[in-house]
């Protein structure tokens, strides 16, 4: 009887275990299920605005790829002006020079004419005019050369003759105002142009020190004098090396 009533017991627990076990495992299936349906609606509401902002996203770089095309382009338009106008204003710039210089001609052009106009030239004899003109020039020009000679010719025979004559006579005083120099040389006659003349004291047969770097070259004897040069002949006995132009002349 005992056991039979310990039996009994043991499987009313048993059962009792069973439902309460049966119970809570319910309730917690309703609760995992719950936890199950919120964890999907907010993994949806989660993917579903990812979605959205990956879709924003996407529109943004199209967008700003959109707007980097634009200021590309907008750039090189920008260029493209900026190069058309600076070729323009050069072009307007070389246009203004050349008015200018036009206008500066045409003045010169109408302040000979009216020159001429004002010498009662006719038009016709200006190229006859100018013709003598340079028919003059030419004969300056052939003159000065034949003076030249001639002077040359001169020099070389008064050198000669002060050779011959031996002459010794004491040279005369000079008071230059400054020094000079040589302005040519002549090797083959041994005479020199100076830079000195009567405004400067410069006297016939006065008589000069040649100098070059502090030393003694040579010294000269002056043979003929003009308002602003000289001719000097080389004292061949004081003649230490070739006189030079460029070389100093002092008293």
């Amino acid at each position: 009887m005992l056991l039979r009533i310990s039996l009994i017991v043991a499987i009313v627990a048993g059962i009792a275990t069973f439902v309460v076990s049966h119970i809570q495992v319910a309730g917690r299936i309703s609760g995992l299920e719950t936890d199950l349906t919120n964890t999907q609606a907010q993994l949806a509401a989660s993917q579903e605005a990812e979605a959205k902002a990956k879709k924003a996203a996407e529109d943004a770089n199209a967008r700003a790829d959109q707007l980097d095309r634009e200021l590309a382009s907008t750039k090189e338009q920008l260029e493209a002006q900026t190069a058309r106008a600076n070729t323009q204003q050069a072009r307007a710039d070389r246009n203004e020079a050349e008015l200018e210089k036009t206008r500066t001609e045409l003045t010169e052009a109408n302040r000979n004419l009216a020159a001429w106009r004002a010498l009662t030239i006719p038009v016709e004899q200006v190229r006859e005019r100018l013709a003598q003109l340079e028919r003059a020039r030419e004969e300056i020009k052939t003159l000065t050369s034949e003076n030249q000679v001639l002077f040359s010719k001169l020099t070389q025979t008064e050198t000669r003759l002060r050779v011959y004559e031996g002459d010794k006579e004491v040279p005369p005083d000079m008071k230059l105002t400054r020094n000079g120099k040589v302005l040519e040389v002549d090797p083959q006659w041994d005479f020199v142009v100076l830079d000195l003349g009567r405004n400067e004291g410069a006297v016939e047969r006065g008589e000069l020190l040649v100098n070059r770097d502090g030393k003694l070259v040579a010294k000269v004897r002056i043979s003929r004098v003009e308002d602003s040069r000289s001719v000097a002949n080389i004292l061949p006995e004081w003649k230490q090396v070739d006189v030079l132009v460029g070389d100093q002349v002092l008293r």
